[in-house]
């Protein structure tokens, strides 16, 4: 069995649980009788702290224990000199605890930074070197003597101050630090690269000053360079040997824990739909925990079932979205497996189309709660209520009444067949009575029996068996759908509905027909969303049984990237924002060509318009676009921050290039402070000081822990490092397990690497020789408060320049990003309804042509609701970061913004349902079509399904969210369509009873409940941002006063001439 099967195998403990809770039936214990589990297990469950997260914990802290380790060697010692303990840093920072193909790509980034900054360095000593040469008379090689900063590294002896040397290396350093942190700015995946160059250049250019001839520069730059590259040689060969994990045990440790939310979500929706039985599904959450007559607390379990299904909806979300992160980078390992790239890829496609209709049952409790308020109902019931409402919920209850077999035979099934997947794909073992029956030659039918278990070769076709039973339902379910609202049918009715016309019309009133008539939709509603979850399903079954038959599920190959898969990972390396942008808009959504009809794309999908520059039409001109690219760069916001971080470095580094603190600077370590600057800024004002409070607790437990390393085993050599890797390996359970709080946890091993590398440095070396690059030697119990001092003194600098000379709040991030997030809203409601178009008007095209209509519209959903849920995640995380910040002025509208996120998240789920509602039309074959779905693709042609107001609404949203701007005067929502009124004006009999059973029907319904909670929802989102921003007022008032004894005149008219109403 390979490493990668048995990584999946142990990656799903909760498929095995449900599997265990489905195959076994459970008797409650006795509270008594239940063992009591041990504090010890209880409390190792609870940190989380399984075999795989403490080995990857143990080999964090292996790396820098090597590279402290193997400097106690006299040969090594004397290569290295007095920079031992950036050894154990470097090998810190090259993070070998990733997997395979992410650790591949960052030490690549890192080995390219270092051998750069290397060069700049190289370029900046020599240059200041001759400006020392050069205004000097006589320069004499330096001594590293009495007035001198000391001998930093072997043959790098330094001389004493001159003033045009100074000033060469302060213009350098600000230069570096400004395109750095610019860099940093743009491409975030640049982060560990430019904190080795941040450190290379902060060292070489402290020291730079003070050299006095270009061989004793380079010496310094050699020793630099050889000590980096030897801490990632380190790093790389701990990654790679010791307990090497790659990319895609990732992802299949992710795709079974994903699985198993789905069963668990599943399950929660057939409790829900149970729980409707017997409760009042129109009580608001708010009063749903009191009774109406005593205040006590009641039961609510549709409510908790709800609240369970939704939360476990977002999970998948959550894990989808992650998988997708994962997955570009498992997709390019070579490794020794059996599911191949494409495999992974189709894979996540199928799971994703699973999700979909998951999120769409997870809707129907916020449909109720919708219907309440839309008819006055959200309030808990009294006795002069509205007599509808008890009806509604008595309906209800018959409804959920019959559903309640039905949708949980299928939710077994469904349940059955996610493990069957399971199985199939090798996630999780097989029972051993499958695996003794599937290795003899003859099957044990007695033991087996008549019933069909997951993980039969048959099994795909008995679950496409009991899918066709529950839609076969349907028919039975409307039947007695009719019993309850006193329609008789006669018993041939489904096969010769023209025959019993006149017992269709049943309804007292204009009320109880729509009252009846949205029942009914969204019965249909959750029946379409629970067959299209089975059907999905059914495919997944379906690809992992071929998987399994193909043989490829039988042993491991070799698996390696191909050349185009290898070419879009280093395009995506240096692509700004995400580390994947393979799958960007604006490649995406080409212009095709080929045999069939060409897909012409509308300019929102191509490059933006300058409104100050025509499009160049000869050489100059296009010449003069690219210089014109310079003065933008310039100009950027990352621009600016780059320069902020150059003052806040510059403005403490200077202290190294004055005459009468230059020794000062060196001896006292001030370019410790001026390494936390260049490394720790961040744009936003709260975030950085939630990093700096990070760093400052990090620090201050390094030293704490210094203090038990060093004195426990009373400086000894061994004791220390054993002590050491413990104490490294316990500050990588952070980042492995609290990422929010990775800073911490990094820089109390860096902190930890620096103090005890420094005194097994002097331990090794001895005092004299450690300070001879003219720092003072400190016993421990001094200088890891020294370190700490230093680190407080950097952070609070940097603190003053994230400030001064103006704040970039959270806020304005916050804005900016939901302005963003709105013009994706409106990209991704336009493309789902061009998608509606093409699929009623039948022009989709095949899926599987690369340029038809359905694929380029396909791959432009998914690439803008992936991107859509990722910046929702950082709107998120930004909102968070709110509390850090320092208030000044008016509060913030916290509860306004937290409200507009909800309701784009909700549009954005709606929107996708809309989508995917229409696929019943898309997936009828021309000669399976039946009259009535001939009759009602052309009226919904004349109807005018699609919608452009509210994507023109969207779009000003956006752009109003964005620059601050007030509302244009007098915008309004667009009305919602009322198809069900627009299509029976056109033909009374199209949306009669007797066309339920149609699968048109039902795609019918679930768009026009879709339809009309997007309408409502931008209408609510239109609120919130004229409440928000305003909205310009042109009117006229025309104001009486009765009240002339005031002093006021009779009439006044007030002109309000482009005037928002502001917040």
């Amino acid at each position: 069995m390979s490493s990668e099967e048995t990584t999946r195998m142990r990656s799903a403990p909760q498929s095995q649980q449900d599997e265990a809770s489905t195959e076994k039936p459970t008797t409650k214990e006795p509270e008594n009788q239940e063992p009591h589990e041990p504090w010890l297990k209880s409390t190792w469950s609870k940190l989380g702290l399984d075999i795989p997260t403490v080995l990857i914990m143990m080999k964090g802290g292996l790396a820098p224990t090597i590279g402290l380790a193997i400097y106690q060697s006299t040969p090594v010692a004397r290569e290295y000199g007095t920079s031992g303990y950036l050894l154990g840093i470097v090998c810190i920072l090259g993070f070998g605890i990733m997997p395979r193909a992410k650790f591949l790509q960052t030490m690549l980034l890192n080995v390219i930074a270092t051998c750069f900054s290397a060069a700049i360095a190289v370029l900046a000593l020599w240059s200041s070197v001759q400006a020392r040469i050069h205004t000097t008379r006589r320069s004499q090689p330096g001594t590293g003597g009495p007035g001198t900063v000391g001998t930093p590294s072997p043959g790098a002896q330094t001389g004493g101050y001159n003033s045009s040397q100074s000033a060469v290396c302060a213009i350098w350093l600000f230069f570096q630090v400004y395109i750095i942190n610019a860099l940093k700015s743009k491409y975030p995946q640049l982060q560990f690269s430019a904190i080795i160059w941040s450190i290379f250049a902060i060292v070489s250019m402290s020291y730079g000053p003070n050299f006095t001839t270009t061989t004793q520069a380079l010496n310094f730059a050699r020793t630099l360079l050889i000590t980096y590259l030897s801490g990632f040689g380190i790093a790389f060969g701990v990654s790679l040997l010791v307990v090497p994990m790659n990319s895609r045990k990732i992802v299949f440790k992710i795709i079974p824990g994903y699985i198993g939310a789905l069963r668990g979500a599943l399950k929660a929706h057939a409790r829900y739909v149970e729980s409707l039985e017997h409760t009042d599904m129109f009580l608001p959450i708010s009063h749903s925990g009191e009774t109406k007559s005593t205040g006590e607390p009641k039961e609510k379990p549709h409510i908790n079932e709800a609240m369970a299904f939704k939360k476990a909806a977002e999970a998948l979300a959550g894990l989808i979205a992650k998988l997708h992160g994962e997955l570009p980078f498992a997709k390019r390992e070579i490794a020794i497996g059996k599911l191949g790239p494409d495999d992974l890829n189709e894979l996540l496609r199928l799971l994703r189309e699973i999700m979909i209709p998951v999120l769409g049952l997870s809707s129907v409790a916020d449909i109720f709660e919708r219907t309440s308020h839309w008819l006055g109902w959200d309030h808990a019931p009294t006795a002069g209520d509205d007599p509808n409402r008890e009806r509604s919920v008595q309906d209800w209850n018959e409804l959920a009444k019959l559903m309640h077999e039905p949708v949980s035979k299928l939710t077994q099934i469904m349940d059955e067949g996610l493990h069957h997947t399971l199985l199939k794909l090798q996630f999780i073992e097989q029972p051993k009575s499958t695996k003794s029956t599937s290795s003899s030659t003859e099957p044990d039918v007695e033991a087996k029996g008549d019933a069909i278990q997951p993980g039969d070769p048959t099994f795909g076709d008995y679950m496409e068996m009991k899918i066709q039973e529950f839609e076969a339902t349907k028919q039975p379910m409307l039947r007695k759908w009719c019993e309850l609202h006193d329609i008789d049918l006669p018993p041939d009715f489904f096969e010769k509905p023209a025959s019993s016309e006149s017992m269709l019309s049943a309804y007292d009133t204009e009320f109880d027909k729509r009252r009846r008539q949205r029942q009914m939709y969204l019965v249909l509603y959750i029946e379409l969303l629970l067959a299209s979850t089975g059907r999905a399903i059914l495919e997944l079954v379906y690809f992992a049984d071929l998987k399994a038959r193909s043989g490829k599920m039988d042993r491991n190959r070799l698996i390696v990237p191909g050349y185009k898969r290898l070419r879009k990972w280093l395009s995506s390396v240096f692509s700004p924002g995400e580390e994947d942008s393979s799958d960007d808009l604006n490649n995406a959504m080409h212009e095709g060509g080929g045999t069939g009809s060409k897909v012409y794309m509308g300019a929102g999908y191509q490059q933006r318009k300058d409104p100050e520059h025509l499009p160049p039409q000869n050489v100059v001109q296009k010449i003069g676009d690219y210089v014109r690219l310079i003065p933008k760069a310039l100009g950027s916001s990352h621009s600016s921050f780059g320069f902020r971080a150059a003052c806040a470095t510059i403005s403490l580094g200077i202290l190294g290039y004055l005459e009468s603190t230059h020794v000062f600077y060196t001896k006292q370590r001030v370019f410790w402070a001026v390494i936390m600057i260049g490394i720790s800024m961040t744009p936003t004002a709260g975030q950085s000081l939630w990093n700096f409070t990070l760093r400052i607790l990090g620090t201050f437990i390094a030293m704490v822990l210094s203090y038990v390393a060093w004195y426990i085993v009373d400086g000894h050599q061994a004791g220390v490092l054993v002590f050491y890797w413990l104490f490294c390996s316990m500050g990588f359970y952070v980042p492995l397990k609290f990422p929010r709080y990775a800073i911490a946890g990094v820089i109390s091993i860096v902190t930890l690497t620096l103090i005890l590398g420094y005194e097994l440095q002097v331990t090794k070396i001895g005092v004299k020789v450690s300070t001879s690059n003219g720092q003072p030697y400190y016993p421990t119990y001094e200088l890891a408060p020294y370190r700490l001092a230093t680190v407080v003194a950097g952070l609070f600098v940097a603190f003053i320049w994230t400030i001064f000379p103006y704040p970039i709040t959270e806020h304005s991030q916050l804005r900016r990003h939901l302005g963003s997030s709105l013009y994706l809203l409106a990209n991704l409601y336009s493309v789902a309804h061009e998608t509606i178009r093409y699929r009623i008007q039948g022009e989709e095209g095949d899926i599987d042509s690369k340029d038809s209509p359905a694929r380029q519209l396909e791959k432009a959903r998914t690439t803008i609701f992936t991107k859509q849920t990722v910046l929702l995640g950082q709107m998120q995380q930004v909102a968070s970061f709110l509390k850090w910040e320092i208030p000044m002025g008016g509060r913030f509208p916290k509860e306004t913004y937290t409200e507009i996120l909800k309701r784009v998240e909700t549009i954005q789920n709606y929107t996708a349902l809309l989508s995917y509602s229409s696929r019943t039309f898309h997936a009828m074959k021309a000669e399976d079509e039946t009259q009535w779905i001939q009759d009602f693709r052309q009226l919904l042609k004349s109807a005018s399904l699609t919608s452009y107001e509210n994507t023109s609404l969207l779009s000003l949203l956006s752009s109003s969210i964005t620059t601050g701007q007030p509302l244009p005067p007098y915008l309004k929502t667009a009305t919602p369509y009322a198809l069900t009124e627009n299509l029976e004006g056109m033909d009374r009999d199209i949306l009669s009873i007797r066309h339920l059973a149609e699968p048109g029907y039902a795609a019918f319904a679930m768009m026009q409940i879709t339809t009309r909670c997007v309408v409502a929802d931008i209408g609510k989102l239109l609120a919130l941002v004229r409440d928000l921003i305003g909205e310009i007022d042109f009117s006229f008032h025309t104001v009486s006063v009765a009240d002339e004894s005031e002093g006021a005149q009779s009439q006044d008219s007030i002109l309000s001439n482009d005037k928002g109403k502001q917040d």
